[in-house]
């Protein structure tokens, strides 16, 4: 009787041990998990803040570019509009814009977002513009290195096409870029001493309520920074 009451309460014992083992474990593990778990949503939070930062940077130099190539295009398009009023062929073509692929999508602000998806489709649109015109400028050319007579109102026609692009395309999207870009560095500046941790963690959009002051007293400022690089030389480097 005492050999079978012992060797039942060792077997119990070895039960409750194996049991606690075995929980002990699982918690153990569980615990790993939801840690793990919450260690790569702060990590990829963390990193989606970055992400936008980055990107506000990589569209400035975007909007920057693009506000340099209007001039050049300006001044091109003033130079064959003049030539096509004289019934004279050109050598000159205009220069398309580039857009990287998708970069809105790595805002993190749909206000942005959205506001840069429509100024694609503005760039698009001149884009499919120009390209038309150099086809038809190619064509004239074409026609006068073949010895073929082009007929006068094919010059009028392109010169009111070009005249067009720089007296409404143009300057439309210029003012436009300009106000995208004031856009884009208020939410630069408002980021710039955040801590990517924090943000990351407290937020999954970063929107910026700016108000019309705001907004003018930065587009001052980039009409300065515009007028300052249109005057500035190489001399001017150091």
């Amino acid at each position: 009787m005492d050999f079978y009451y012992h060797h039942h309460l060792f077997n119990h014992s070895a039960d409750l041990s194996g049991s606690s083992s075995f929980w002990g474990a699982f918690a153990g593990a569980f615990f790993a998990f939801v840690f793990g778990l919450i260690a790569y949503w702060i990590t990829k939070r963390r990193e989606r803040f970055v992400q936008h930062k980055n990107t506000l940077v990589k569209l400035d130099r975007v909007l920057m570019k693009h506000l340099h190539e209007f001039g050049v295009l300006e001044t091109v398009i003033k130079d064959t509009s003049a030539s096509l009023k004289k019934n004279h062929t050109t050598s000159n073509r205009l220069s398309t814009f580039a857009i990287p692929e998708e970069i809105e999508m790595e805002l993190g602000s749909l206000d942005l977002t959205n506001k840069v998806f429509s100024y694609r489709m503005s760039i698009d649109r001149l884009n499919f513009n120009i390209i038309s015109t150099n086809h038809t400028l190619t064509r004239l050319e074409d026609l006068y290195i073949n010895g073929q007579p082009v007929v006068p109102v094919n010059f009028t026609f392109l010169a009111s096409k070009v005249d067009y692009l720089l007296t409404n395309d143009l300057p439309k999207l210029n003012e436009w870029t300009k106000k995208l870009l004031v856009l884009n560095r208020i939410h630069q500046n408002r980021l710039k001493s955040k801590s990517p941790f924090i943000e990351g963690l407290l937020h999954s959009q970063w929107e910026q309520d700016i108000s019309k002051e705001q907004a003018k007293e930065e587009y001052s400022k980039l009409e300065n920074e515009v007028s300052e690089l249109a005057k500035s030389s190489p001399d001017d480097i150091f």
